[in-house]
């Protein structure tokens, strides 16, 4: 959900009311218009995501125009860090590293999108619900319960500008209705015009900068004897690609998606020693790691534990003859 999850590739009180589940197709319509409105939409303003106690503030510009779709967004804490897309190339600007990291492909639904995925099913998945209204960055908006229909995925709650459909705040919950991670404006302007120069990275040349870039092209794992059998309610596949990091390191990836939550799974050549298996937590994110054959796998989920782990035990390599 938070653009901060891009560094993973190098590294209120409601106003509650008794409002129905939406109609069938509603749910999907719904979370269909705030994707387009994240993507259609013109705005800036500033974002804060909290997960645990980390808190990350982020500066976004985003502009929808002839050219195709532009936003830059920029690490208000820490180092300076810039992502700048246009469509689904992603550039993030790393100043004192004097690098450019360069992603294509990319994938666009992070906050204040929304979708991994087409959602012609969600409803089967999730039961959608309007519970009521409530003001998010002095804007009037209007609250959605997404709640998940099985043990498999996490649900989510989601606070949309009643004007525009933008969404200005999302919660991440867990079985109990724990908030895992939440993100939300704290200010934001929607409409006018936005100045480009604002979309353009800071520094005044990167000259002489290094460029690393993050490929991915279309490749058929399955013929290369990979096979994922879990067959989870809703889950589909999405992506089958090889990607390449750096200098030349290769990664299959299969991912699978429900339309809000996403699944991968990355497999690699055993590398050098040190590496460990084992599962990991952070927030929503859960990752499982471990050795198949002369391989590492590696599955990456934003979904409970459980729903990780059977997707890891259900990959099997059968080499090819």
């Amino acid at each position: 959900m938070a653009r901060a999850r891009l560094l993973y590739l190098w590294g209120v009180t409601l106003v509650i009311t008794a409002a129905p589940a939406l109609a069938a197709d509603d749910g999907a319509n719904l979370l269909s218009a705030i994707q387009s409105a994240a993507q259609h939409q013109t705005y800036s303003g500033t974002f804060i995501y909290q997960q645990g106690a980390t808190v990350q503030s982020t500066r976004i510009s985003h502009v929808m125009d002839a050219s195709g779709e532009n936003e830059k967004l920029e690490l208000l804490d820490g180092r300076i860090r810039e992502f700048i897309r246009h469509d689904d190339e992603v550039r993030c600007y790393v100043p004192d590293r004097k690098l450019v990291l360069v992603e294509s492909h990319a994938k666009t639904d992070q906050f204040p999108a929304l979708l991994s995925a087409p959602v012609a099913d969600i409803d089967a998945n999730y039961r959608v619900t309007r519970v009521g209204a409530e003001r998010v960055a002095g804007h009037e908006c209007n609250v959605v319960s997404v709640e998940p229909r099985d043990a498999l995925r996490y649900g989510y709650k989601l606070w949309t500008d009643q004007a525009s459909g933008l969404l200005l705040k999302a919660e991440t919950l867990n079985e109990n209705g724990e908030v895992l991670e939440q993100v939300a404006f704290t200010d934001v302007t929607i409409g006018g015009r936005i100045d480009r120069a604002r979309l353009k990275p800071s520094a005044a040349s990167t000259d002489g900068w290094h460029v690393e870039h993050f490929e991915s092209v279309p490749q058929n794992l399955q013929e290369r004897g990979w096979r994922v059998n879990a067959q989870l309610p809703g889950f589909h596949q999405t992506l089958e690609a090889k990607r390449t990091f750096g200098a030349g390191r290769e990664v299959g990836q299969i991912v699978f998606s429900d339309g809000l939550a996403s699944v991968s799974v990355f497999v690699e050549p055993l590398g050098g020693p040190g590496e460990v298996e084992g599962d990991a937590t952070k927030g929503p994110i859960n990752v499982v790691r471990k050795r198949l054959g002369e391989f590492w796998l590696t599955v990456v989920g934003e979904v409970p534990p459980s729903t990780v782990r059977q997707f890891a035990d259900s990959v099997e390599f059968v080499p090819p003859k």
